[in-house]
């Protein structure tokens, strides 16, 4: 007996362009090839015989896989509108629970802070009833403490006049000593002077009446020898 070559990657091309899925092609060219290899092929007919059933089993393959196809599409498209409704109707469960969460916080936020706002005004005021009493005080103490401080300059300039009084006092006091003893130091530098011309005096008369009395005797013996 003669066997007839089987093209395998042929059969598989051929199936893929059927619409078969490419492992259920596969699937198919192994089993057709291996039938191939296990019987003897001895007339066209018989390949012809083969083709149509190769054909009427392609085609049922095909409407089971496209039963299944549909029914798997129907199904997963309930399944996917089912979850789509479940999740729409949990997100707009979520979204009013969040809506009114954040209307709730969004109250509760503006109350506070409108109380706090209270709070910082009515700091606010506290701070300038404080500062104002405190400007108070410390305008009465500036006020207390320049009076001490004028008292204070007061009483200095007091004591200071007191003392410049009593400096001068003093110096004029010690002026008039120093005074009383240069006049009696001059008195007595005067006296002294009067008694040494006093006695220069003397002396200058002594030595002229000398002079003169030699001056005559001279003149005398100069007279008698002339």
């Amino acid at each position: 007996m003669n066997y007839l070559a089987f093209d395998t990657l042929k059969m598989l091309e051929d199936l893929e362009e059927a619409g078969i899925e490419k492992k259920q092609a596969k699937a198919i060219s192994q089993v057709i090839r291996q039938s191939h290899e296990a019987a003897d092929v001895a007339t066209k007919n018989d390949l012809k015989e083969a083709t149509r059933e190769l054909s009427a089993e392609i085609k049922a393959v095909d409407q089971r896989l496209s039963t299944q196809i549909k029914e798997v599409n129907q199904k997963l498209s309930s399944e996917i509108e089912a979850v789509d409704q479940r999740l729409s109707a949990e997100i707009k469960a979520v979204d009013q629970r969040l809506s009114t969460q954040i209307k709730e916080v969004d109250q509760k936020l503006s109350f506070e802070i409108a109380e706090v706002k209270r709070d910082v005004a009515d700091l606010h005021k506290d701070m300038d009833i404080q500062f104002a009493d405190v400007r108070k005080d410390m305008d009465a103490q500036f006020a207390d403490v320049r009076k001490d401080m004028d008292a204070q300059f007061a009483d200095v300039r007091k004591d200071m006049d007191a003392q410049f009084a009593d400096v001068r006092k003093d110096m004029d006091a010690q002026f008039a000593d120093v005074r009383r003893d240069m006049n009696i130091q001059f008195a007595d530098v005067r006296k002294d002077f009067e008694i040494f011309g006093n006695k220069m005096l003397q002396k200058l008369t002594v030595i002229l009446i000398s002079t003169i009395g030699v001056s005559a005797t001279i003149v005398g013996l100069v007279v008698k020898f002339v």
